[in-house]
């Protein structure tokens, strides 16, 4: 491994050393470029990513929440308005927590952390007003945990307690509401809100919140009639069922008709008048005697009738009756007889809704058919109404659906009339030149980008590579001297550095026919290593040509 660095950086060396000035300069630079564009890359790769601890902070919860992070070392970021903090990534959750479990707390959002700390001491009305600035802020944070809220402030007005009833006043409370861009609360969220406020308050009633938005609309209603609040209840419901035969109907006929061909209006009268009625029955076949009274008298007397001298006298009591006159009877015989029975009875007591439907009216409008007829050659739409039979089964659908009674005196208009139609195609064909325009920025610009990057190739990196390179060869063999002289001069230049012991080596005085006998033996040589049994089979007949000779001499 050793000697392979030695022989790279000795090869590296040899190279640089053969380049002109101009080439070491252009080398150095193209090399410097590489090592910035190299350490660039790591230190983006390396580099700290920041992500948002808190958008949308007042510059007084700016400057707490940077405080607190330098304190406890964390690196921070903020934006050019101070209204977003930033920390890296990998701690947003854990310096959240930690901000948490220290007790750091926004400005105006002190819930019952105020009680934490309490010096010794305090009046009662400190003690009021630390309770009502919790209660605002535990409001606070729990308002801004709504779908679209993104800061609130809740003021508490909480009168003093009264041993008189009839000074007593009712609390209030005011809410202002910031929303998020782009989100309105609906009136059952605002109502929420209201009822929320109003039940963390004793004796607080939802009419006595008044709430708005960041801008000063009034978002509650707050009215504090009974009567009227009674009304907009009715109101409300009455509206609420128009809307819903209203979607009952266009539900069902969208089915056939298609959608959004279909309008529905429905107008519902409702009766409110409360009635309550009682109903008592008897039955007379079972019943019994539950209590009899009798009271019986009976009289017999007789008094002499009228005689002497009229006169006070004559009629006293106990005068004897004078002969011959005839005597006054008077018998009573009298019987009272009072007898009660028990009969079973039966009471009913009824009340009729307050919400009752008394009269519903509906008009409904459908929109043609649209049937493919060839006018010229040419394909259109061609409107035609629906049937006369056809609109009376949606009549009697829809009257079906709605509970309609003649007898209630309903009413029910089905109407077939040709919508107008929006012509869409001007928008579909700017919307498509739109779409071509963006496609051909883009193949464009991209296609410049390429072309770009391929000339700065092939303009400036290939010929720079070349003109660096032009020393080279492309092979080995032009490397080497084809001639003594050739020969000479390289191992006199040492111009081919790392190839010295590929080249043979000459000796300075050079002797013709030692050269010659050298090639000679080589040839033979690789001749007989070529073919070693035709070699054999000569030097065979040499030996044999040779002794022939002899014996011959």
């Amino acid at each position: 491994m050793k000697d392979l660095i030695e022989k790279i950086v000795r090869n590296f060396t040899e190279f640089y050393q053969s380049l002109d000035s101009g080439k070491k300069i252009s080398l150095i630079s193209v090399s410097a470029f590489i090592v910035i564009g190299l350490l660039a890359v790591v230190l983006w790769a390396s580099k700290t990513r920041y992500k948002a601890l808190y958008n949308d902070l007042n510059k007084e919860d700016s400057r707490k929440v940077q405080i607190f992070l330098k304190e406890n070392g964390i690196s921070v970021q903020t934006s050019s308005d101070e209204k977003s903090v930033s920390v890296p990534e990998d701690m947003v959750e854990v310096v959240r927590l930690k901000m948490m479990t220290s007790g750091f707390t926004f400005s105006g959002t002190v819930g019952y952390e105020v009680f934490d700390k309490q010096s010794f001491g305090t009046t009662s009305f400190v003690q009021k007003v630390n309770k009502q600035r919790a209660l605002e802020g535990e409001l606070v944070k729990t308002i801004k945990h709504l779908r679209g809220v993104k800061r609130s402030r809740v003021h508490l007005n909480i009168p003093e307690s009264s041993p008189f009833v009839s000074e007593k006043k009712p609390p209030t409370a005011s809410v202002v509401l910031e929303l998020n861009r782009g989100t309105s609360l609906t009136e059952m969220e605002i109502k929420g809100v209201a009822s929320l406020v109003a039940s963390s308050v004793e004796g607080m009633r939802p009419e006595a919140v008044v709430i708005l938005d960041h801008r000063g609309k009034k978002l509650s209603d707050n009215i504090g009639d009974a009567v009227t609040a009674n009304t907009a209840n009715k109101l409300a419901l009455q509206s609420k069922l128009n809307r819903k035969y209203e979607s009952q109907i266009e539900e069902i006929l969208s089915k056939v008709v298609g959608a959004g061909k279909v309008i529905a209006k429905v107008s519902v009268d409702m009766d409110f008048t409360e009635s309550v009625s009682t109903q008592t029955s008897y039955d007379d076949e079972t019943k019994a005697v539950l209590s009899e009274v009798k009271n019986i008298q009976k009289l017999q007397g007789s008094r002499p009738s009228p005689q002497g001298i009229p006169g006070a006298r004559a009629n006293l009591p106990g005068e004897t009756p004078q002969p011959g006159i005839p005597e006054t009877r008077n018998d009573v015989n009298k019987e009272l007889a009072t007898r009660n029975y028990n009969v079973p009875t039966k009471v009913t007591k009824s009340k009729n809704p307050t919400g009752r439907v008394s009269k519903i009216s509906a008009a409904v409008m459908l929109d043609g058919k649209r049937i493919p007829t060839v006018v010229d050659g040419k394909t259109v739409m061609k409107y035609e109404p629906w049937a006369d039979a056809d609109i009376a089964s949606f009549k009697a659908v829809v009257a079906s659906a709605l509970g309609i009674t003649d007898n209630r005196g309903d009413m029910i208009t089905i109407k077939n009339m040709e919508f107008h139609q929006e012509d869409l195609s001007s928008v579909e064909a700017l919307m498509r030149e739109k779409e071509n325009r963006e496609l051909i920025k883009n193949f464009i610009k991209y296609t410049v980008v390429g072309l770009a990057i391929s000339l700065f190739f092939f303009i400036v990196v290939r010929p720079f590579i070349q003109w660096v390179t032009d020393n080279t060869v492309e092979t080995v063999e032009d490397f080497l001297p084809k001639t003594l002289e050739e020969l000479e001069k390289v191992q006199a230049n040492q111009k081919l550095p790392g190839l010295e012991d590929a080249l043979p080596q000459i000796e300075e005085k050079l002797n013709p026919e030692k050269i010659e006998g050298n090639m000679l033996r080589e040839k033979i040589v690789s001749l007989v290593e070529g073919n070693p049994s035709k070699a054999a089979q000569i030097l065979h007949e040499m030996i044999h040509t040779n002794e022939s000779d002899k014996q011959i001499a």
